[in-house]
C-alpha cells in the first residue's frame, strides 16, 4: 500500500466481533503477497451503532409490555402473541398482512427474548458498521419480512421472533465475504459459516424451531446486501434495480401463493367474510391452553405449538 494512498485517505479500520483490522495491519499482513488494490480495504460506519441499539430496545419494551397486558387482562402466551401480531396463516391469508412486519418483534418466553438478543448485540454492530444505518435498517427489517413469508409459506403453525432477521445479518455478511473474501476471513475465519450451518441444521432436528423463517431471513439478507451495497460502496444502478424487482416478485408470489394455501383449504369451500373469518380465530384463541393453538369453525387448523423463529 501506498504513503500516497495512506495521506489521502487516512487511517481506516473495521472493528468485528474477534479483532480490529487497520490499515497498517492490512499493509503488514498482504504487503508481502499482494500490491495494493481496493478489496484489500474497506469502508465502514464509525458512529455507534444506535439502530442495532434500537432494535433491542424495541424487542424488550415490546416484550415488556405483551405480558404486562396478559397479566392486566389473564391472557395466556398464545392470547399474547395472538393479539400482539404473531404469524398466524390464516389471518394473514385473510389480509393482516402486518403480521409478517410485527412478528418479528415478538419472542415467546424471556430465554427466546436473552438469545435473539445477544445475537442481535453481536453481529449487529459489525453489519451497522459495514453498510451504515439506512442499509443495516433496510437489510434487518426486509430479512425479517423474507423470513416470514417463508414461514407464512410453508409451516403450518403459528410462530415469533427476530432470528429472521438475524440470520438476515448472516446473510448479509456472506454478501461481504463475496465483496471483499480477504477481510472476511480475516475478521471470522470460518466460523461464520460453520455458525450458520449447524443452526440450520439444529433448526432441521428440532420440531419447534421455525427453519423456513430462518432460511428466509438468510436469502433476504443476501439479497438485500446485494442491492443495497457496502458503505459508499457503489453499486450499478442496473444490478440494483433487478434486485429490488426481484424482491418484490417474490413477496408477491408468496402471498399470492399462501392465499391458495389457506383460503381454499377446505373442501366444499363456504364463502365468508373476511371479518367474520378473523372474528372466528381471535374469538377461538380465549379457548386456548397456553401454547397451544385451535381454530375452530369452517377453517380449523391442528392443535400445534407457537414455532420459535
Amino acid at each position: 500500500m501506498s504513503d500516497n494512498w495512506q495521506n489521502d485517505h487516512g487511517k481506516e479500520y473495521i472493528e468485528g466481533e474477534y479483532e480490529v483490522i487497520e490499515e497498517r495491519d492490512l499493509h503488514d499482513n498482504y504487503g508481502r503477497h499482494y500490491s495494493y488494490r481496493p478489496e484489500h480495504a474497506v469502508s465502514i460506519d464509525t458512529r455507534p451503532p444506535y439502530v442495532t441499539y434500537a432494535i433491542l430496545g424495541i424487542n424488550i419494551i415490546v416484550y415488556l409490555l405483551m405480558n404486562l397486558f396478559g397479566l392486566l387482562f389473564f391472557l395466556n402466551q398464545s392470547q399474547q402473541l395472538l393479539i400482539f401480531g404473531a404469524k398466524e396463516n390464516t389471518l394473514i391469508a385473510y389480509g393482516q398482512y402486518w403480521r409478517l412486519f410485527t412478528a418479528m418483534f415478538l419472542h415467546i418466553g424471556i430465554f427466546h427474548l436473552f438469545f435473539n438478543s445477544y445475537a442481535l448485540y453481536v453481529y449487529g454492530p459489525v453489519v451497522e458498521r459495514l453498510f451504515g444505518k439506512v442499509k443495516f435498517a433496510a437489510v434487518y427489517i426486509i430479512s425479517g419480512l423474507t423470513g416470514s413469508l417463508l414461514s407464512y409459506m410453508f409451516s403450518p403453525n403459528p410462530a415469533a421472533g427476530a432470528s429472521g432477521a438475524i440470520f438476515g445479518l448472516m446473510g448479509a455478511l456472506l454478501y461481504f465475504r463475496q465483496r471483499k473474501r480477504d477481510i472476511f476471513y480475516r475478521i471470522f475465519g470460518t466460523q461464520l459459516i460453520m455458525i450458520i450451518a449447524f443452526n440450520l441444521f439444529f433448526g432441521f432436528v428440532n420440531a419447534g424451531i421455525d427453519n423456513w423463517g430462518h432460511i428466509g431471513g438468510l436469502i433476504g439478507g443476501f439479497l438485500v446486501g446485494n442491492a443495497v451495497g457496502l458503505y459508499k460502496e457503489p453499486v450499478l444502478e442496473g444490478r440494483k434495480i433487478l434486485i429490488w424487482l426481484l424482491i418484490v416478485l417474490i413477496f408477491a408470489l408468496g402471498l399470492w401463493y399462501g392465499h391458495e394455501k389457506y383460503v381454499y383449504k377446505v373442501k366444499p369451500y363456504i364463502p365468508r367474510s373476511r371479518d367474520v373469518i378473523e372474528a372466528d380465530i381471535l374469538e377461538s384463541g380465549f379457548a386456548l391452553k397456553p401454547d397451544k393453538w385451535t381454530v375452530t369453525g369452517h377453517l380449523r387448523l391442528d392443535s400445534q405449538s407457537f414455532n420459535l423463529v
